[in-house]
């Protein structure tokens, strides 16, 4: 017994006749007979009763029709539903997301996104960037967003992940507000340095700091998980940090100054498991990503 099947059953009864059926589904009366003997036959009952008028349902015909009517119901909504998915329309993804990269692209990312797929389910995680590469690879998200490019993958993700790079991310260097006239140049001289911890997945800001101020006597690290976190910090007067504008552009305690010429630009990358099932969900993500991206560059030119 198939949907076809059920499908032309009821389309004899709603007729009153197999002629009247077969005309309404423009077809000729010889295969609808078949087709309804042939069910009869697998479900082994009787599903109409014959007639000078015509047809009509037995017993069995009924009761089979109320199921038939349902199930073809439910397959249209099946059907409309793997439809919707594969144009990435509905469905539910998981992405991962570090703190500074959802200031700097990812609400912009979401809002086009919801803009196209007003059904789709969007679950942000806002963890650290280690964490977002092991649920990537264990399957638990689909997508991670990061402030790091390539080149500061460690080998495992390189060889595990693909990716996209989406934009630079410029940064400013965050200082106490009543420190903002002192002058250091090249970074020495600040004091204390509020960096994120290392991650052995990536290389960045701690590795990079170090080798730059391995020469200034006061440097000094005290790593936090968030960026954050240092915002709040330098506001105390602890030290500063390197940090964005959307970041800490509201606190009156903080004033942000160019970095150094050695604190370049971050790169909020897109990735996910490669060799993994990219998704329609997953590739209206990333157009998304690519839309608001391109937007961005046309701004900055």
């Amino acid at each position: 017994m198939d949907f076809r099947q059920l499908e032309y059953f009821g389309a004899v009864v709603a007729a009153g006749s197999v002629s009247q059926a077969a005309k309404n589904l423009h077809m000729t009366q010889p295969p609808l007979s078949h087709a309804i003997t042939k069910l009869e036959r697998e479900v082994g009952v009787s599903l109409l009763e014959r007639t000078a008028k015509g047809v009509r349902p037995t017993q069995a015909g009924l009761h089979l029709l109320s199921k038939a009517e349902r199930l073809i119901a439910d397959r249209k909504r099946v059907v409309e539903t793997l439809r919707l998915m594969g144009g990435g329309a509905i469905g539910d993804l998981y992405i991962g997301v570090e703190p500074m990269v959802i200031n700097e692209i990812i609400a912009d990312v979401l809002a086009e996104f919801l803009d196209q797929a007003p059904k789709a389910r969007v679950s942000l995680v806002d963890v650290t960037p280690d964490l977002i590469v092991q649920r990537v690879l264990s399957g638990e998200l689909d997508m991670g967003c990061i402030p790091f490019g390539a080149t500061q993958f460690a080998g495992f993700v390189e060889a595990t992940c693909d990716w996209y790079p989406i934009i630079d991310i410029d940064l400013k260097l965050a200082v106490p507000r009543y420190r903002a006239a002192e002058s250091h140049p090249d970074g020495k001289g600040w004091g204390r340095w509020i960096l994120p911890s290392r991650i052995p997945a990536f290389s960045g800001m701690p590795e990079v700091a170090e080798k730059a101020l391995s020469g200034d006597e006061t440097f000094d690290v005290l790593e936090v998980s968030t960026p954050q976190t240092a915002v709040a910090f330098v506001a105390a007067g602890l030290g500063v940090a390197p940090v964005t504008q959307r970041l800490a552009g509201r606190s009156d305690s903080v004033a942000l100054l160019d970095p150094p010429e050695w604190l370049r630009p971050m790169q909020a990358t897109l990735l996910w498991k490669r060799g993994g099932e990219v998704t329609p969900l997953m590739e209206r993500w990333l157009q998304a990503t690519r839309t608001v991206a391109d937007h961005r560059r046309t701004l900055a030119h």
